[in-house]
C-alpha cells in the first residue's frame, strides 16, 4: 500500500489514515508537503513579528528609544522570528519524531508524517490568536484558549502563568490525537505510550514558559 500525505485528511479522518499508514509500505507526497509546512510556519512567524506578538519586553522601552532604534529594533524582531519560523517546524517535526521513535519503537517515517499533521493543529492555533493578539491587546498570559487567564487569579509566579498559558484546548486535541496514532502503530504498553507523550509535552510547556519568563521574544 502507497500511502499519499494529506495533512488535513489526517486531522478529520484519523481512524482511515492511521490505518492507511500503518500498512503503508511507500509514502507519497511527502517532500510537497513538508515544503508547504515550512512556507506556511514562515509566513505565520513573519506576520507576528510585523505586528510585535511576542515582544512585550521590548515594546515597553519604546519610549526611551529614537525612532532609527525603533525602526531596527522591529526589523531584529522580525527577523528573529522568520528564523523561529523556520527552526520550530524542525524541532516539532525531525526532534520530536525521533524522541517517539526511541521510546515506542515506531518506523521514523511515519511518526514524522504525524507530526507533520499535528503540527497543522499548532499553526493554526497560532494563525487564530494573531488577530486576537492584536485586537484585544493582550499577550500570551491572555490566551483565551489556554488556562493562563485562570492561572492569574490563582498564582502570582509569572513563570507558572507562563506554563499555564501553554496549555491550551488545542494542545489537548493534540496529545490526544498523537496518543491516537501512536498507540496504533506501537505495541508497547499504552499506558507507556501515553506516559512518554506527557512527559514530551510537560518538557516542551516549561521549556517555553522559561523563554517567555527571560524575556525570549518570539512567537511560540
Amino acid at each position: 500500500m502507497v500511502y499519499q500525505v494529506r495533512l488535513l485528511k489526517g486531522i478529520f479522518e484519523p481512524y482511515r489514515c492511521r490505518y492507511q499508514l500503518q500498512n503503508a509500505e511507500a509514502v507519497t507526497r511527502f517532500g510537497s508537503k513538508l515544503l508547504l509546512l515550512y512556507f506556511l510556519s514562515l509566513i505565520v512567524f513573519t506576520v507576528a513579528g510585523y505586528f510585535g506578538i511576542g515582544s512585550e519586553s521590548f515594546s515597553k522601552h519604546i519610549s526611551t528609544m529614537s525612532v532609527t532604534e525603533f525602526e531596527t529594533g522591529k526589523l531584529l524582531i522580525m527577523g528573529g522570528n522568520m528564523i523561529v519560523g523556520l527552526i520550530y517546524p524542525s524541532l516539532y517535526i525531525f526532534l520530536a519524531s525521533l524522541y517517539f521513535w526511541i521510546v515506542a519503537d515506531i518506523p521514523y517515517l511515519k511518526l514524522v508524517v504525524v507530526q507533520m499533521t499535528l503540527f497543522c493543529l499548532l499553526l493554526l492555533e497560532k494563525v487564530l490568536l494573531i488577530p486576537l493578539f492584536i485586537l484585544l491587546d493582550i499577550g500570551n498570559d491572555g490566551n483565551p484558549f489556554s488556562f493562563g487567564v485562570i492561572s492569574q487569579h490563582f498564582l502570582s509566579s509569572d513563570y507558572f502563568i507562563h506554563v499555564f498559558s501553554e496549555i491550551s484546548i488545542f494542545q489537548f486535541f493534540i496529545i490526544f490525537l498523537q496518543y491516537f496514532y501512536l498507540k496504533g502503530f506501537s505495541e508497547r504498553n499504552k499506558y507507556f505510550i501515553f506516559l512518554m507523550i506527557g512527559l514530551f509535552y510537560l518538557a516542551t510547556w516549561f521549556v517555553k514558559a522559561f523563554l517567555a519568563y527571560i524575556h525570549v521574544g518570539v512567537f511560540v
